[in-house]
């Protein structure tokens, strides 16, 4: 699937549920239950509907890169927070009574004590920890002329350009 670079999405997912998806993915690739023409995926969960109904809308087909500020709720905030973790958002699914309506294979393991109260699941696929992280003020939302403030810290999936 090729990628778009009209723009990205900027996420933030718990770092459990990111280290939880790697597991997901190596589970799958030793399953039989992954067709053999599918590449590997994982669901993540979320309320911002529109956003990911915008992407659909603006993606004409392609793959989409996600940029992931792994969350640590328990941890103090950072003074300048990075993305940490990169994927290509490939589709998204509205929930079935706020559950995912697909395998569970797909979701992290970590995510199963989750109340079920998601929208949407949007799945990823070449979900990594990236090598250098990128700081969040370098990036800028979609259609915006300044970038993000240096202590931003995204709350739902946001839209932005393609960094």
């Amino acid at each position: 699937m090729q990628k778009t670079r009209a723009f990205a999405i900027l996420a933030p997912v718990p770092e459990v549920h990111l280290i939880s998806g790697l597991e997901a993915i190596a589970a799958q690739l030793d399953s039989d239950e992954l067709p053999p023409d599918q590449l590997p995926k994982v669901a993540f969960g979320s309320m911002e509907f529109e956003v990911f109904a915008e992407a659909e809308k603006l993606r004409a087909g392609k793959a989409i890169e996600v940029l992931i500020y792994a969350m640590n709720p328990k941890a103090e905030q950072p003074l300048n927070p990075e993305v940490t973790w990169r994927g290509l958002y490939v589709s998204y699914v509205g929930s079935r009574r706020g559950r995912y309506p697909s395998k569970a294979i797909f979701r992290p393991k970590s995510t199963a004590t989750d109340s079920p109260v998601w929208a949407v699941f949007w799945e990823v696929q070449e979900l990594e920890q990236l090598k250098t992280p990128i700081p969040i003020g370098n990036l800028r939302a979609k259609n915006k002329k300044a970038n993000y403030q240096p202590r931003f810290i995204p709350e739902g999936p946001v839209l932005i350009e393609y960094p």
